[in-house]
């Protein structure tokens, strides 16, 4: 067998899958608040108030959980803002864990990951697609992005991201003999 060429980039894939449901099960709870603080940061939290409005609004947290899936299967009464709400989450919860697996040579937490929107460029619509940015290391002069996907798809929300892994080398492919 042929020996093996190391990846000729310096980069890491990492994805990740999250189920809304769930998400809008834990947000129906009386532990909702605790839940988004954990994987939103306060940026990204004053960020998307306005998504996060039917936390503050919904009364409600002591109805009983829905078993997994039923919203989605039985087509239940469920809030439709709090279920967009939910999706937000989802896909903001697969990004960071696709983020983390993206950068496994460190040991970065949700806190350390801010998924965030690039600006606006004069030729495109839209507030573009998102970015996560890496809080630099202690003694790091700024922090790193990474490029991320989010797409939602019925009752799941999934990501992408590509990291750049500065601990991985690249040797030179080996010359041919002339």
């Amino acid at each position: 067998m042929r020996p093996l060429r190391a990846f000729p980039l310096p980069i890491n894939v990492g994805t990740d899958i999250c189920q809304i449901s769930r998400i809008y099960r834990i947000l129906k709870g009386p532990r909702a608040a605790r839940f988004v603080d954990r994987i939103l940061g306060p940026h990204e939290r004053a960020a998307a108030a306005s998504r996060l409005l039917p936390l503050r609004t919904e009364g409600n947290h002591n109805s009983p959980s829905l078993s997994s899936g039923s919203v989605a299967r039985s087509g239940g009464s469920r809030d439709d803002e709090l279920w967009k709400t939910a999706a937000f989450i989802a896909g903001r919860f697969a990004a960071k864990e696709a983020a983390i697996k993206a950068h496994s040579h460190r040991r970065l937490t949700f806190h350390d990951i801010i998924i965030e929107r690039r600006g606006r460029d004069e030729e495109r619509l839209g507030s573009g697609p998102p970015v996560a940015r890496i809080r630099g290391e202690p003694g790091d002069d700024c922090d790193s992005s990474a490029m991320i996907s989010i797409s939602h798809d019925g009752d799941y929300a999934t990501a992408v991201c590509i990291g750049h892994d500065p601990s991985v080398t690249i040797e030179p492919a080996p010359r041919k003999p002339d």
